[in-house]
């Protein structure tokens, strides 16, 4: 207080750094525009910075007097999610889990939050270092589980890192329930989103009967590893070669690529910074992607991005689509619109207006 917190780190090499608070007070359109800069969170090795991130209006806080609760990644390595309400000088605020992801371990003895000159006022409640990942589940998207709502992107996009973690959450979800009518429903419910998504991008109309004939065989089945492994039965079946999981050491490298686009993706990534990342030589995993996704890095990358601003433009009114347009990585509003209408046969502006596309 008032303006700088610091607390030790007393763990490992720190992954993901975990922040709780309310972020923030006094952020809404009236007190301050969204890309204002309002706060500096620090990681520090004795008197050394470590790690430095940038805390922005409209990307890592809101006004924290909307209850709507938040669950959203930023493409620079962070995420936002709401975890509970508290109450400040009679007022109702949203308190939200800010979670940063550093793109190699580092080590580091303490954290330092520092509030700026900004309106937005922050409290923390809590923070902690991570030193491996967790996985939750996806139908409880407050757990940072993958939701069903993306499986759609997912798909699309081709991603089989976050498709192999939405089916991961799923196992895990249908295994630890005890009402095995709810886990006959979690896989129904995935397979209905699975092939919704695969009708989007031109499956048979076969697939409209594979929820009857899954809900049939599951009313066979009478345990819990049972409804799995016939749910998972079908995933394997009806998931497009581009998102089954590999398991050779290309595979493997090529899931690592895809990690770290889905953390990076609104960043200045490009196929050679990925192949440094990985150690590899820029044409080497240009071949090795194209083999593995069927599509060269660009077009992946951005298809990730156009995917991330569809899902921004239908869950933001107030963002300008050039503000949107930056904060997923493109550098010109041309270019993105031109993308975005090739892609989704609208324009970023008549989606909002539509809601759908």
């Amino acid at each position: 207080m008032p303006f700088t917190l610091d607390a030790p780190i007393r763990s490992g090499p720190v992954l993901r750094l975990h922040v709780v608070g309310v972020f923030a007070q006094f952020a809404g359109p009236e007190h301050e525009v969204a890309g204002t800069l309002g706060a500096s969170l620090q990681l520090l090795k004795g008197e050394t910075l470590v790690f430095r991130q940038e805390i922005v209006n409209g990307r890592h806080y809101a006004d924290a007097s909307d209850l709507t609760p938040v669950n959203r990644t930023s493409g620079d390595g962070t995420s936002l999610k709401t975890v509970g309400e508290t109450e400040i000088d009679g007022e109702r605020l949203r308190v939200d889990q800010l979670t940063v992801e550093l793109r190699e371990p580092l080590d580091a003895d303490r954290f330092k939050f520092k509030a700026l000159s900004s309106p937005a006022s922050f409290t923390v409640f809590d923070v902690y270092a991570e030193s491996e990942s967790r996985h939750g589940c996806p139908f409880h998207t407050a757990g940072g589980g993958v939701p069903l709502a993306r499986i759609g992107a997912i798909v699309r996009v081709g991603d089989r890192v976050e498709f192999a973690k939405a089916v991961d959450q799923l196992e895990a979800s249908i295994l630890t329930t005890r009402d095995l009518d709810e886990a006959r429903g979690q896989g129904l419910t995935f397979l209905a989103v699975l092939t919704g998504a695969l009708l989007e991008t031109g499956g048979s109309r076969q697939l409209l009967r594979e929820q009857l004939e899954a809900a049939r065989e599951l009313d066979r089945v009478g345990t819990n590893t049972e409804i799995f492994e016939a749910i998972r039965d079908r995933i394997d079946r009806l998931a497009p070669p581009a998102i089954r999981e590999g398991a050779g050491p290309t595979d493997r490298l090529v899931d690592k690529a895809l990690a770290f686009v889905e953390r990076n993706y609104a960043r200045r990534v490009s196929d050679a910074s990925v192949a440094q990342h990985l150690g590899l030589s820029t044409s080497h995993f240009r071949f090795l992607f194209r083999q593995a996704t069927g599509q060269p890095f660009h077009k992946y990358l951005v298809a990730v991005r156009l995917e991330k601003a569809r899902e921004m433009l239908m869950a933001e009114s107030a963002s300008p689509v050039g503000a949107i347009a930056k904060a997923v990585g493109f550098v010109g509003i041309s270019h993105f619109s031109r993308a975005f209408a090739q892609r989704f046969n609208a324009s970023p502006a008549s989606l909002r207006r539509g809601g759908e596309a």
